[in-house]
């Protein structure tokens, strides 16, 4: 896999497409959520149509990217900012993170609000509450695969399920981090009433992780959004229903109007 400089950081990313080579193309980047890499991707990443240019990265403290978890979301934007610099794309882009990479996705586009063409936003909220569990997991090492493996529809086979749960031993914390990231701080709620960006939310209809009502709450937060619903996928729906994800964010990215649920 490409690796990339960025400031102190050895970034691992895909781009199985290649990227693109002219400002008309359409770049995706794909960002994961805690505890993921950019492997989370890879069932959808072969359903895409090949006109889309996909470009997943490893986020600081993730799979194979160096380094630590930064200590805010913040501090991710700015990083992502500098990674699309680093690889010299300067247009704009449809940003499409899953649970916590959707949140950092609110706050890119609230940063960086030019480099945002559209928004799609998976299994998340403008305010995201980690289990107590999951920061001690993180600076231990120490996981519970068995209680994680509930984050997935009953259905799910437990090599898609591997796919998820094999990339959180590779998490790295400083070991004095008091949170994750910083977001037992973080409620953008009332700032992202003011973004007009068009936005598609996906939810899971089995997700227990972050409720499908959050989503229906972060539709009505957002004032060009629509919402669609994924049955049979829990908090992964890339990994897990990777064909209807991937039709969903084609549709979307082909112009279909926002502000109408499905």
């Amino acid at each position: 896999m490409p690796i990339v400089q960025v400031a102190d950081y050895e970034v691992n990313y895909q781009a199985p497409q290649g990227l693109p080579s002219s400002d008309a193309e359409s770049l995706m980047l794909l960002v994961h959520g805690a505890g993921g890499s950019s492997r989370h991707w890879q069932p959808m990443l072969s359903q895409l149509d090949s006109k889309l240019f996909p470009l997943a990265v490893d986020l600081p403290g993730h799979g194979a990217t160096s380094g630590t978890v930064p200590n805010s979301i913040e501090a991710v934007a700015d990083f992502l900012a500098a990674f699309l610099t680093a690889l010299n794309l300067e247009q704009q882009i449809c940003y499409v993170g899953q649970s916590l990479g959707g949140l950092i996705g609110l706050q890119f586009a609230l940063t960086y609000p030019q480099r945002v063409e559209r928004l799609v936003l998976m299994t998340t909220a403008a305010k995201i509450q980690l289990h107590p569990d999951f920061l001690a997991s993180a600076l231990s090492g120490e996981w519970d695969l068995a209680t994680l493996s509930q984050s997935f529809a009953p259905e799910i086979p437990e090599t898609v399920k591997n796919l998820v749960l094999n990339e959180f031993r590779h998490t790295r914390l400083d070991l004095d981090a008091a949170d994750f990231m910083g977001i037992s701080q973080v409620d953008l709620s009332d700032a992202i009433i003011t973004l007009e960006i068009p936005t598609m939310i996906l939810t899971g209809g089995d997700d227990v992780i972050i409720s499908p009502r959050k989503g229906r709450l972060l539709k009505k937060q957002l004032p060009n959004a629509r919402l669609v619903n994924i049955p049979d996928a829990g908090h992964y729906l890339q990994v897990e229903q990777p064909s209807e994800v991937a039709r969903e964010i084609e549709g979307f990215l082909l112009g279909e109007p926002v502000g109408s649920s499905k």
